[in-house]
């Protein structure tokens, strides 16, 4: 584990790198992680899958036919999209239509552990025990717009309200374990709600419920079980977003919500309340304009998955650990350097990637960055460890452009007169000295990542 001793982390950033696949350009919709694999259907009747999130391959199920939402439950795969079609699979291979009960489009697929859940176009809600033979289930009188997003409890699937359906207008509707019984919510909103979320057992509040939709929309509900017909809940804004995009897709994992939508908008919040903006890519010149609509988290690999249109697949490992921000950046001259420093914990030496940004500082509009930061790592004891002035002049520069990739930094560009050190210690307490080659002054962000 690293700690740090002298800087607090704010510029904590996680950073999407561009996985997409060669030839693939159909809008990809839902995206879902489940059974060791990434699954994700796309407006062309394509499946995609991946064992890892970085490398692809496709197949075409219904070609031709927006595909719109990916499932896995009791042994099987299901894909639900327009004109009512509803596809399953027991190995992701091999697809049969299940027979038809609506012709509305369906939005969104979920198995709760119970049952799959449909929602879609019309006020439409199917339910099914075997992805086969499927049911239409009433809702309540006067809901007739489009449902989106589909949440469920799987710590209170004991209370019969533990299902959550979003949709146009601030439609929310209540369900009981089973499928059955649902009842309108007043969300607070006339937004579109595009999508719901249970976060997973341990993280948070066990009670709360998070919904994102239309114009930067995000609503939560702190306590869950008081969906019961008459009381409403108590759903709250979680604030200013920063964004008025339209926000479509959301997950968590590793201590994190994640949310997608429009403009290649990506917000992540650690409660579900107070909400950051990201980089939709890993550097200023990266970033994605695309819509995107999907989201999944791996808990196996810590990994999250985004998707979006024109083959948009954004990938990122969960939050890395960073040390120094913007908003405490340090300030370096030819008379004071700026130190920060980091422990390494445990009994085991660690790999630890430390930099000093300088120059590039200036492509995330940070004014009077320093232009030739030296980087210097010393022990406990003073002894220097290593130092770096421009981080290709290291012997290995390709294998610190990977590690930065690994662990979630953005990319310097190569060349540029930013330092950076890739180092093997033992565990300890060290101090990374950043001083000016020139004798100029300027900004420089600190930054240190474990493998």
């Amino acid at each position: 584990m690293l700690a740090a001793a002298c800087v607090t982390p704010g510029f904590a950033q996680i950073y999407w790198s561009n996985h997409s696949t060669p030839g693939i350009t159909d809008d990809i919709g839902g995206v879902t992680y489940a059974n060791g694999v990434f699954a994700a259907v796309t407006d062309q009747g394509n499946l995609l899958t991946s064992t890892d999130g970085l490398t692809w391959s496709s197949q075409s199920i219904d070609k031709g036919v927006s595909l719109d939402s990916v499932a896995y439950g009791n042994g099987t795969w299901v894909v639900v999209g327009d004109k009512g079609t509803v596809l399953e699979s027991a190995d992701a291979r091999t697809w049969v239509a299940a027979t038809p009960v609506t012709n509305n489009k369906l939005n969104s697929v979920v198995y709760n552990g119970n049952v799959f859940i449909a929602v879609g176009d019309g006020g439409t809600l199917i339910t099914s025990q075997d992805a086969q033979t499927w049911k239409v289930q009433s809702v309540p009188a006067g809901v007739t717009g489009s449902l989106r997003g589909i949440a469920y409890s799987p710590s209170f699937n004991v209370t019969p309200y533990s299902i959550l359906v979003s949709g146009d207008n601030g439609t929310l509707l209540a369900g009981y374990y089973g499928g059955t019984n649902f009842t309108s919510v007043n969300s607070g909103t006339s937004q579109n709600l595009d999508a719901a979320l249970f976060p997973p057992i341990g993280q948070g509040s066990p009670f709360l419920t998070v919904v994102v939709g239309g114009s930067g929309t995000i609503i939560n509900d702190g306590y869950g079980t008081e969906w019961v017909a008459g009381s409403g809940g108590v759903w709250g804004s979680a604030g200013s977003t920063n964004t008025s995009a339209n926000l479509r897709g959301l997950t968590s994992g590793s201590g994190y919500f994640v949310a997608t939508g429009d403009q290649g908008t990506i917000l992540t919040s650690v409660d579900g309340k107070s909400w950051t903006q990201r980089f939709s890519g890993d550097s200023p010149s990266t970033v994605s304009s695309a819509s995107l609509s999907g989201a999944a988290f791996s808990p196996t690999l810590q990994r999250f998955v985004v998707t979006g249109t024109g083959g948009t697949i954004l990938v990122s490992n969960s939050a890395p650990t960073v040390f120094g921000n913007v908003s405490t950046r340090g300030f370096v001259s030819s008379s004071e350097a700026f130190i920060g420093g980091f422990v390494i914990e445990g009994t085991s030496p660690r790999t630890v990637l430390v930099r000093a940004d300088g120059p590039t500082l200036g492509a995330f509009s940070v004014p009077n960055s320093l232009p030739d930061p030296v980087l210097t790592v010393y022990d406990s004891k003073g002894n220097v460890i290593a130092t770096n002035t421009g981080w290709t002049t290291n012997s290995s520069p390709a294998t610190i452009s990977n590690t930065a990739q690994n662990v979630g930094a953005f990319v310097l560009p190569n060349p540029s007169a930013d330092s950076a050190l890739l180092l093997t210690l033992q565990p300890g307490a060290y101090t990374a000295q950043v001083t000016s080659a020139k004798g100029n002054s300027g900004i420089v962000l600190f930054e240190a990542y474990t493998d």
